[in-house]
């Protein structure tokens, strides 16, 4: 074989063996693994599978920096569109029916939009909370049709069936207002504490703040 025909051969080769040509037929072969249990899950529950990604061991990474040689994938599948609107099927089950406007009250929403709780759009962060005025007030077991609450309640009961797969959390946030995280730092916070104008939106926050659910991909 003539000496330029082995260098196109060495060549070829070389450049198939590559890494980024490595890591392209293994990135391939990753998704074409995905789309396979994806089709799976949505043939045996009906429901649109969702999952994140983690490459060398970092979560919600991109297969662009899979090590070729030497890397790692996992797609952590997670009921996310089932727990959610588990969840809310159990808010609105646990809400006192005295009138039906607290069981109407729940929205849900993905990464701070108003979403359909039975038709979700994929999100980072998930968040159950009710517009009703009363809803802390029910919470806190003022309501004897609900007298340990509803949003605390489901949480335990979302994060036991579904823990596995999603977090499910509770807590209070504001509907009106975003929490206004403090700076880094005593003297920095204790500056911005002297603020007036943030002074009165740490007062109305925290004024307006009503029990929520989170939920988020493990």
């Amino acid at each position: 074989m003539p000496s330029g025909s082995s260098a196109s051969v060495r060549a070829a080769v070389a450049q198939a063996l590559s890494p980024e040509k490595r890591r392209l037929i293994v990135t391939a072969a990753a998704r074409e693994a995905a789309q396979r249990a994806e089709a799976a899950y949505r043939a045996e529950t009906g429901l649109p599978p969702g999952h994140d990604t983690v490459v060398d061991g970092r979560a919600h990474a991109s297969l662009d920096r899979l090590n070729p040689d030497r890397g790692e994938v996992v797609f952590r599948f997670a009921r996310v569109t089932e727990a959610l609107a588990w969840i809310y099927d159990q808010i609105v089950t646990h809400s006192p029916r005295l009138t039906g406007r607290f069981a109407a009250s729940h929205i849900l929403l993905a990464d701070g939009q108003r979403v359909d709780p039975k038709n979700p759009p994929a999100a980072a962060r998930y968040v159950f909370m009710s517009l009703a005025p009363y809803a802390k007030k029910i919470e806190e077991g003022q309501s004897s049709s609900a007298p340990t609450g509803v949003y605390q309640a489901v949480a335990v009961l979302g994060e036991r069936r579904f823990g596995n797969s999603v977090s499910v959390g509770f807590g209070y946030e504001s509907p009106l207002v975003d929490y206004i995280a403090g700076a880094h730092g005593r003297g920095a916070r204790a500056l911005l504490r002297q603020q007036p104008v943030r002074v009165a939106g740490m007062k109305l926050e925290r004024s307006t703040r009503v029990p929520i659910i989170t939920v988020t991909l493990r």
